[in-house]
């Protein structure tokens, strides 16, 4: 792959956002190779028509329009397959996240870091408009994250939907996301050593209507049980199989004594 970042944008319904979260992106990554990958579900507003239309001569940008899948962590998956560069990063069509915050992300996995995370709750992070009870529930859901899958405690923001991470982390992955968390999933099962956090406001929905519902929540916690559960699986995998090493050591010793 040749050095640049390819940003993905999943998108469902943001006919009124598209045009403006890809020139803004666009604008924010001017010093970089980049390119912007919109991964449209077949959306009823026809934001792929939308995006297609203002964008299908630009050479930095492609629209794929899925018709077969939906979901936006499969959408995710799906942008990383058509990616040009070896740097991927995934932002909302929505404006919650700053795409001025890009060329942090970019540059931060220039300099080196693995995984490079927008993060909401380190210093200078911050969330705009939110309630108590809502803020209550992200940080609850983070923690619980973090209790079942161990190495992660340290991030500050593992749920985050504002991220970029080097292609070589999942590229021997097999990425299985459901709901919406594909950020969690990578966390999970990728081959890292340095994340980098880069405070940022995440904001309201400046047009348009949320995507996620009580059923996204729900896969959120379908998905943090079947990561738990293949971690438990691999352990005792090692486990089992460093505890047969063991005993054909111990068998060799003895015939040997």
């Amino acid at each position: 792959m040749t050095t640049g970042i390819s940003v993905v944008i999943p998108t469902y319904n943001e006919r009124r956002n598209i045009s403006g979260i890809v020139a803004h992106s666009l604008d924010a990554l001017e010093e970089f190779e980049s390119e912007i990958i919109v991964v449209d579900d077949d959306s009823h507003d026809l934001t792929w028509q939308v995006a297609r239309t203002v964008y299908d001569d630009h050479d930095h940008v492609q629209i794929v329009r899925r018709t077969e899948e939906s979901g936006l962590a499969t959408a995710v998956s799906r942008g990383f397959e058509e990616a040009s560069y070896d740097y991927y990063a995934v932002i909302d069509a929505d404006f919650q996240h700053p795409p001025e915050v890009l060329s942090d992300i970019a540059r931060a996995l220039e300099e080196g870091a693995d995984i490079a995370i927008g993060s909401r709750y380190v210093a200078d992070g911050a969330i705009d408009n939110w309630t108590s009870y809502r803020k209550f529930v992200s940080q609850s859901a983070s923690s619980i994250a973090k209790i079942s899958i161990p190495w992660i405690r340290d991030i500050s923001d593992p749920l985050s939907g504002f991220f970029g991470v080097d292609s070589d982390v999942i590229d021997a992955v097999e990425l299985d996301p459901i709901g919406y968390k594909i950020l969690l999933e990578i966390l999970a099962k990728g081959e890292y050593r340095t994340v980098a956090e880069i405070p940022y406001t995440f904001h309201d929905r400046e047009r348009g209507e949320s995507n996620l519902g009580f059923e996204e929540y729900l896969n959120f916690v379908y998905h943090l049980l079947s990561l738990h559960s293949e971690r438990l699986i691999a352990d005792v995998r090692e486990y089992t199989g460093n505890h047969g090493a063991n005993q054909r050591t111990s068998s060799v010793h003895g015939k040997n004594r």
